[in-house]
């Protein structure tokens, strides 16, 4: 069986091992990859080809929002979900425009991230069943 491919992009690198601990703990069998800056993840991206990015907004250098736009360019079935601090409008419409399939406040993951990351996993399930 094939495994999924999580990647996360966030330049805390302890909320990244957190994260991942997080993930692993739900047993979710999927393979989870880093990285801790947007040029990282879309160069990551590229090598492993994910089926959904764990995106920060803000990263070194460049913003999650232009990640993504890269990632989602070269891979238009990767679900990507916004994981951030800034919970406001404004980032939740530019995570819309970029299509991003969830966007979800660092304060409020526990609850809402393995929910959101199942649904995406069974979706591409329903997918490649086709």
């Amino acid at each position: 069986m094939k495994l999924n491919k999580i990647l996360i992009v966030d330049d805390s690198d302890n909320f990244r091992v957190m994260l991942k601990e997080y993930l692993e703990k739900h047993a979710l069998a999927v393979e989870i990859f880093e990285a801790s800056t947007g040029e990282m993840g879309v160069a990551k991206a590229a090598c492993i080809r994910p089926d959904i990015v764990l995106m920060d907004i803000n990263l070194p250098h460049s913003s999650g929002f232009e990640a993504t736009k890269h990632i989602k360019g070269d891979h238009p079935n990767c679900d990507v979900i916004i994981l951030t601090m800034f919970e406001v409008k404004v980032f939740k419409d530019m995570a819309q425009e970029i299509q991003a399939i969830d966007f979800i406040g660092k304060s409020e993951f526990n609850e809402r991230l393995v929910p959101a990351i199942k649904r995406c996993l069974e979706s591409k399930r329903k997918n490649n069943g086709k």
